[in-house]
């Protein structure tokens, strides 16, 4: 039981930090994915389906939450200068522009 008390613990702290950042309101997926952006100095949609806490998420959820983090302003993407095909993401601190 120990170690569900303090599973608890840590989501309580999570849910405090969430708060403070108002993302709280956001889905479990948004504020993941939002967060993984976050901790990266950039990253890319396929960067994001290869790492194991999104292996059960589909290509089509991530590019729809990548849209809503988009239009939302938190983060922003631009065209990679080695392929044009790849969208580079980063996280937006207050202003994208």
């Amino acid at each position: 039981m120990k170690a569900l008390e303090r599973l608890f613990k840590l989501r309580e702290a999570l849910y405090e930090q969430e708060a403070e950042l108002g993302i709280q309101d956001y889905s479990d997926i948004e504020r993941s994915i939002l967060e993984f952006v976050s901790n990266q100095k950039q990253t890319t949609i396929s960067e994001i389906l290869k790492h194991p806490y999104f292996s059960k998420i589909s290509l089509s959820t991530v590019n729809r939450v990548v849209a809503k983090l988009l239009t939302v302003g938190v983060i922003k993407s631009h065209q990679a200068t080695d392929d044009k095909r790849k969208m580079h993401l980063s996280f937006c601190l207050d202003n994208c522009n």
